[in-house]
């Protein structure tokens, strides 16, 4: 039945990436020790300043973006998914977390699934995680029995590094990250190989939606996406992240949540109860996205 779903090990990119960095960062120190101070600093300046008017720049060009309950809730008769069919591509990418996490974001994409020949959904999971994966696999079975001839689109999987597993020292945490981070960019800009460029040309090569709905790996899936747009190397129409705070938050955020509402780099920042909608500025409540729905009847 998943005869085309594909699921992509760690790759060699990220540890290339990963050893680069290193290089990298040690050529920097090798600078820091043979270049003024003056000059360090006006660099550092610059390019600190170059990052904050990125920043501001791309939270002015961001839309007034179409949330409210009418539209995400699938008792709402007036609820319809816009239609996005007649566009060259649709391109979806899912961070799973695991156990409760990837249970909502599994719901979430239920709900509101409309089935699309010209959409590829792209989930990112860490590894060792069998739990969201098996998740994932039945989804897209019902996806597919639902819709058996193209409208079903194509999916692939990608595993990423942990950023910090249970129990591991948080002096080596940075290091797990930022290897983390490595595998983001690999699975943020490598095409899917079902919507090769020779074939469709770049519409698919970067993702238009990110969608996370709490797991700090999908902050940092994030953070990489926005940092790839900061510095030009990803079209600014593509990456915009969706941030769905757990539904059993319902008067406090998450550390995921606060870090997501203080950094900005949420192009959409939604909750799931009213008051917290109305303690926290900025915050758009959508409804009940990834609690399951009572069966008709």
């Amino acid at each position: 039945m998943l005869d085309f779903f594909e699921v992509f090990g760690e790759d060699d990119f990220a540890v290339a990436f990963f050893f680069w960095t290193l290089v990298t960062i040690l050529a920097v120190i090798g600078a820091i020790l043979f270049v003024s101070l003056s000059w360090l600093t006006a660099f550092v300046a610059v390019l600190a300043g170059f990052v904050i008017f990125r920043h501001v720049s791309l939270r002015r060009e961001r839309g007034q973006l179409r949330t409210g309950r009418g539209w995400v809730t699938k008792s709402d008769p007036n609820s319809a998914v816009p239609d996005t069919s007649g566009l060259p591509a649709v391109y979806f990418l899912y961070v799973l977390g695991s156990g409760g996490h990837s249970a909502e974001m599994i719901e979430t994409i239920k709900q509101k699934f409309c089935g699309q020949r010209n959409q590829h959904r792209r989930y990112i999971i860490t590894s060792g995680d069998g739990s969201s994966l098996n998740m994932v696999k039945k989804l897209e079975a019902t996806i597919s029995d639902a819709y058996p001839d193209e409208r079903a689109g194509t999916r692939d999987v990608f595993n990423i590094k942990r950023a910090r597993a249970v129990h591991q020292p948080k002096c080596t945490a940075p290091f797990t990250s930022l290897l983390s981070a490595a595998h983001a960019i690999n699975a943020l800009t490598r095409e899917p190989n079902l919507r090769p460029v020779r074939q469709y040309g770049y519409q698919f090569k970067y993702p238009h939606v990110i969608v996370t709905n709490g797991p700090a790996t999908g902050f940092i899936v994030a953070l990489v996406a926005y940092l790839l747009k900061i510095f030009y190397l990803v079209p600014q129409n593509r990456l915009k992240t969706v941030y769905i705070e757990s539904w059993a938050r319902t008067k406090t955020l998450s550390l995921t949540g606060k870090l997501f509402l203080h950094t900005g780099i949420a192009d959409m920042f939604c909750v799931q109860h009213q008051p917290l909608a109305r303690a926290i500025p900025g915050a758009e409540y959508v409804g009940q996205v990834t609690a399951r729905l009572t069966p008709v009847g």
